[in-house]
């Protein structure tokens, strides 16, 4: 993996949109004027390449939005689980999705880890950066408000999206997760103890955009009510990317 030394100016910022309080426990979330650009890294526990690329992947996360607008989120696969160590966030899913987006950029494999900006493939940091920084130089056609009620029970969501002829796009919206740790003992990264950053928990089937869209998540025991984030990816019809909202999301439990 290649090494790449982000901006000098480095602070701890989880959010990629602007949140604030609407209401008693609901948060509002809005997207960029420029297009805010969708970095994918492919990853997983059983694989001894990945730790370093999601060691620079926390560096980015961390990069001021005002430097590289991003949404990062990280896939893990389960195609590597059978040389002695299963991945608990790998999902056949996302396998899938790598894939897909394999197959979009006339790719003869796949491989972890392995990044895309925008659905495009990236080799290298140095490729993930100028490809992040053009697509931030590009307007978003589009305005998205996410609005989220968070409970202990489930996520309500709704999206409010500003866009010219919204029948040709479609919506998925994701739950991340940040700061988990595994305890790794067999495979490749055996004795190792892994952390990872914006670990996809939840993605969402194709939905049709709307000016008005909901949609409600169930949340699962798993997960660690305090490190979740949420986002919506808008999309044309092709599949191909158009802009994202996201932040974290902060739960009061004592709402049942």
């Amino acid at each position: 993996m290649q090494s790449l030394a982000l901006p000098a100016l480095v602070s701890v910022i989880l959010s990629m949109a602007s949140g604030s309080l609407l209401a008693e426990h609901s948060i509002t979330l809005n997207s960029s004027l420029k297009r805010s650009a969708l970095v994918e890294l492919y990853t997983s526990e059983g694989c001894s390449s990945c730790p370093p690329a999601e060691t620079w992947l926390q560096q980015l996360i961390e990069t001021p939005q005002h430097e590289l607008d991003t949404l990062v989120l990280e896939f893990h696969v389960d195609y590597w689980d059978y040389i002695g160590w299963k991945d608990r966030f790998g999902d056949p899913a996302y396998t899938a999705r790598q894939r897909k987006l394999a197959r979009n950029n006339q790719q003869r494999t796949i491989y972890t880890p392995e990044f895309f900006v925008d659905g495009k493939e990236a080799r290298g940091t140095q490729h993930v950066v100028q490809l992040i920084q053009s697509s931030n130089r590009e307007h978003s056609p589009a305005r998205l408000e996410l609005t989220v009620t968070p409970t202990a029970q489930q996520f309500e969501l709704q999206l409010n999206s500003q866009i010219v002829t919204l029948s040709d796009y479609q919506i998925r919206f994701v739950v991340f997760e940040n700061d988990l740790t595994s305890a790794i003992k067999r495979g490749e990264n055996g004795g190792r103890q892994l952390q990872h950053q914006r670990v996809v928990r939840y993605l969402s089937p194709l939905l049709a955009a709307a000016p008005e869209l909901r949609h409600v998540i169930p949340v699962n025991t798993d997960w660690n009510l305090q490190n979740l984030g949420v986002a919506a990816l808008l999309s044309n019809t092709r599949g191909d990317y158009i802009q994202s909202v996201s932040g974290p999301v902060t739960f009061d439990l004592s709402i049942h």
